[in-house]
């Protein structure tokens, strides 16, 4: 019997392994590739647009609520972003009282805090109204969490209206975010800002310590 070269043992081991790295399958959340998103999430400050891949029918609806409630209760952090980045704002586009529907039926702890916090942060941004007269109707806590999200995700592309969020809701006041908000809008966007302060009423309380901080910060451009 004649014994194989040392040589050729090895390159045929190292071959196969490499195959085996090439054959593995990318795991997959409701067709979408988990390995993307963590990527997708860290490129840009907006959800990356929902790859309409297919028609929105019944069944694929209770599949991507399926989905998103298995990521919920798993502790793989990558499914979780999966399903938020890419099947939760399809649900919001195709159907969004089902979103609301998954949402109350979660129990109290973590992973309802998640959602609740995911549909706030992205809803606000596709749907005002809608998102508001949804956060009007959770609890107290609830809904002063989920307008404080809303309110962050609103400052950096519409400042105003994240300000008029804010005053609706009753938050961002006592805890200086609000000031924050408008000293950095005044700092990168003194025009709108300035026009801001000119379209409001000089005698509305509401507004008083907003409009000085931004007029110190306009006084102080100037200086």
């Amino acid at each position: 019997m004649k014994s194989v070269p040392l040589t050729f043992t090895v390159v045929a081991l190292v071959t196969a392994a490499v195959g085996g790295l090439y054959l593995t399958p990318t795991p997959r959340v409701a067709g979408v590739p988990v390995n993307r998103v963590a990527r997708d999430r860290s490129e840009a400050s907006e959800p990356p647009a929902t790859p309409v891949t297919q028609a929105w029918t019944p069944a694929r609806a209770d599949q991507v609520v399926l989905e998103i409630e298995r990521a919920l209760v798993s502790s793989d952090r990558e499914q979780r972003e999966t399903a938020f980045t890419y099947l939760l704002p399809e649900l919001l586009a195709q159907d969004a009282a089902r979103a609301t529907t998954l949402f109350a039926r979660q129990e109290p702890g973590e992973a309802r805090d998640a959602l609740r916090d995911e549909l706030a942060r992205q809803w606000i941004r596709s749907d005002r109204d809608a998102a508001a007269d949804w956060m009007t109707s959770l609890d107290e806590a609830e809904r002063r969490l989920a307008a404080t999200t809303a309110v962050r995700s609103l400052a950096a592309g519409s400042p105003a209206q994240a300000i008029e969020l804010a005053d609706r809701f009753g938050v961002g006041r006592d805890d200086g975010s609000l000031e924050h908000l408008v000293q950095i809008w005044a700092t990168a966007d003194p025009a709108a800002a300035r026009s801001w302060v000119a379209s409001r009423p000089p005698d509305d309380p509401r507004t008083a310590q907003l409009r000085a901080r931004i007029e110190t910060v306009l006084a102080a451009r100037v200086d």
